[in-house]
């Protein structure tokens, strides 16, 4: 068990209807912990009855503030935020007001109201060194998250808040992710469901991430919460690279159909949002088994389950 320090306490988790949101609401009601679910899709957050559900938009500093005041919790996950690093250049002051300015109304509503609550804040492999300069940044979405991730750590130090830094790499799973497996899993779902699209383009066969499940990450957190040191940055990966050709063979071999898949040699834009992350040295691993965690879903386990829901809807 990862967390039994947080049976029956109160935990806030940010983002709870998105896809990692709902992973985590299931684990932490599972560990024993009163969940408030703050997202803004509380529909989705109806197939886990037990959650106190609370919609609210953290760029906005009165919902934060009354959202803290309320629910005064003893720990938060925050996973809100935009994710997209094509889409951020279209809108690029949004993404600085989701991943930037909501984490700092976060920890200010919480220096006021809860002030001992320790707060894991999770990031992106896409941030950058600050020191590194601006010429750095490869999109607005790193920008955001690095100035996020930046507050998080500075609020630890100015204001000695127990704020713990997550950068968790490539999570793959069941459930409605943008990434890139979700992606292919629903393009042969349909096909086999005889809904054929344009053909999937992939950007390279040999392109080599960590991959690691959404679960596992979860269950990650729940160490980070219970045992994490305040100010350190923890990266969570499963310690193995994979490349793009090992997951859509895994993928393809879990169907009779003759798939057709694009080979490009175009960099797309699922490359951009899904692949960049994770360095799969294993580091990560190491580190959180220090504290008793271990990835336990392996990928042709993951794979399947992705495969799975994805039927699951195609029908």
């Amino acid at each position: 068990m990862a967390a039994g320090t947080l049976n029956k306490k109160k935990l806030l988790i940010t983002g709870a209807s998105g896809f990692t949101g709902l992973h985590a609401c299931a684990y932490f009601i599972r560990q024993g912990c009163t969940v408030i679910a703050a997202g803004r899709d509380l529909t989705r957050l109806k197939a886990i009855p037990e959650v106190l559900p609370r919609e609210c938009h953290l760029e906005d500093r009165e919902q934060t503030e009354r959202l803290v005041k309320e629910s005064l919790p003893d720990y938060v996950l925050h996973l809100a935020g935009k994710n997209s690093a094509s889409e951020s250049w279209e809108h690029p002051d949004q993404y600085m007001e989701s991943n930037a300015m909501a984490p700092v109304y976060l920890f200010e509503a919480l220096r006021r109201h809860r002030p001992d609550s320790v707060i894991l804040m999770v990031g992106s492999r896409l941030s950058i060194d600050p020191a590194k300069g601006p010429a750095a940044v490869p999109h607005p979405y790193s920008l955001s998250k690095t100035f996020g991730t930046w507050a998080a750590a500075a609020w630890h130090s100015l204001y000695n808040q127990p704020i713990i830094l997550a950068e968790p790499s490539n999570l793959i799973g069941p459930g409605e992710s943008r990434g890139f497996c979700t992606l292919l899993a629903r393009y042969i779902a349909d096909f086999e469901a005889g809904r054929p699209r344009p053909v999937f383009k992939i950007s390279s066969r040999h392109e080599s991430r960590d991959f690691l499940d959404v679960r596992d990450a979860v269950c990650a957190y729940g160490y980070l919460l219970s045992h994490g040191t305040p100010g350190v940055t923890y990266p969570i990966e499963s310690g193995e690279n994979h490349t793009l050709e090992e997951l859509t063979q895994a993928l393809l071999g879990l169907t009779q159909e003759a798939v057709p898949i694009d080979w490009g040699p175009e960099t797309s834009p699922l490359s951009a949002d899904s692949l960049n992350k994770g360095s799969g040295d294993g580091q990560g691993a190491a580190l959180l088994k220090s504290l008793g965690w271990m990835p336990r879903y392996r990928l042709a386990e993951s794979v399947a389950d992705i495969m799975e829901y994805a039927r699951s809807r195609a029908r």
